[in-house]
């Protein structure tokens, strides 16, 4: 399955739409930010709240954030830490273990769980002009992966300044 968001979208606005390569509309992201991310939530257009990913307290010097379901119990853990000077994501669901490939600054990255590749998200041309492609390859329980996927790009770009929609 393939998704599309428009880029100025995806890097300046709280809240945008997911959409098919036809431009129709299948679902809302909605963040709230506060000193950095505090909260998103993937909606569906008759905005029912499907996943939602909210910041933890915590004493760790790294952020941790919560991934819970529509019944809003925890089904994920990401935990935002450092190397070499760039961001690194450690998210864990189900009892395993899921790793990031690719380039997160530039949105050109994807996640893998032990066997095999389970979202992707990459540069996009389509006829109505640039678009970040997110293609979800795995069967099992996809629009959670898409939402895993945006949200460590949206934590990923926390500092930066929103303006409203």
């Amino acid at each position: 399955m393939k998704f599309y968001i428009k880029p100025k979208h995806f890097a300046q606005y709280r809240s945008f739409k997911i959409r098919d390569a036809q431009q129709g509309e299948l679902f809302k992201i909605k963040g709230r930010y506060f000193l950095g991310l505090r909260s998103l939530s993937i909606r569906d257009m008759n905005n029912q709240v499907l996943y939602t990913v909210k910041r933890t307290f915590s004493l760790s010097p790294y952020r941790t954030y919560s991934v819970l379901n529509d019944e809003q119990k925890v089904i994920a853990n990401i935990r935002r830490t450092y190397g070499r000077r760039k961001p690194f994501y450690i998210i864990d669901i189900a009892q395993s273990s899921i790793h990031l490939e690719g380039t997160v600054k530039e949105s050109n990255f994807s996640l893998h769980d032990p066997e095999a590749k389970l979202v992707e998200i990459r540069q996009a041309s389509m006829p109505w002009g640039e678009a970040y492609e997110i293609e979800v390859i795995t069967d099992q329980r996809p629009l959670l992966y898409l939402f895993l996927l945006i949200a460590i790009d949206q934590m990923n770009h926390e500092q930066r300044a929103f303006k409203h929609d």
